[in-house]
């Protein structure tokens, strides 16, 4: 059986990396500009627009996402084992709304590609429509079933990482600001960009969390 000290550890350095992969993803993002935000649109012809101009661009932010939900997920991983010890019910219903965020990033990952590439030849033979609002309809949904998972497994975990020290206390308050921040995103663009910056926070408050234990 894995020594619990070695999965905080592994949590802790998935944190890290998950940290530098959204880095990169930011980056990429920045490189696409304001169309990006077209991506969660429900209007075929603004997100057919993006995948034409953007699909390279797109394609390596669908990949560098893969990468980032397999490290997150483990980091969840290492946070369910450290929440363990104080509320284990919660630790166990959190792991499950973290797997479940991890399969729904890689669906969506998956459908957006999938798209992508639906759409270009369609594009080359000028055939309409590139897509359909039912399409659109599918993936929001996928995502908005994302940042939900994700909200019961960082909010359960903020309960079983409170305890005595500052840190913890100071992590678990940050979770639950973020559970707000991903909320309010639902009906607002410019939260929508902050969520970004609090998952930045997120990961970095619970890796070093787990790498001080």
């Amino acid at each position: 059986m894995l020594n619990e000290k070695f999965i905080l550890r592994v949590g802790a350095i998935a944190g890290a990396v998950s940290v530098v992969l959204l880095g990169a993803m930011i980056f990429v993002g920045l490189q696409i500009g304001p169309d990006l935000e077209n991506l969660t649109s429900m209007s075929p012809m603004l997100v057919a627009e993006l995948f034409v101009n953007s699909q390279g661009k797109l394609r390596a932010m669908m990949v560098i996402d893969d990468l980032f939900a397999l490290a997150y997920v483990i980091a969840f991983i290492g946070l369910a084992a450290y929440a363990r010890r104080r509320a284990p019910v919660f630790a166990w219903i959190g792991l499950g709304f973290a797997l479940a965020t991890g399969a729904l990033d890689w669906l969506e990952n998956s459908i957006t590609l999938g798209l992508i590439s639906y759409v270009l030849p369609k594009f080359v033979m000028n055939t309409t429509p590139l897509l359909t609002a039912d399409q659109l309809l599918v993936l929001n949904i996928i995502t908005q079933l994302k940042y939900l998972c994700a909200n019961g497994a960082v909010a359960l975990f903020g309960i079983g990482i409170w305890n005595a020290r500052g840190l913890n206390r100071a992590a678990a308050i940050l979770f639950w600001l973020f559970v707000a921040l991903n909320v309010l995103a639902f009906i607002s663009a410019p939260m929508a960009s902050a969520r970004i910056l609090g998952m930045l926070v997120l990961l970095i408050v619970g890796a070093i969390v787990l790498w001080r234990e």
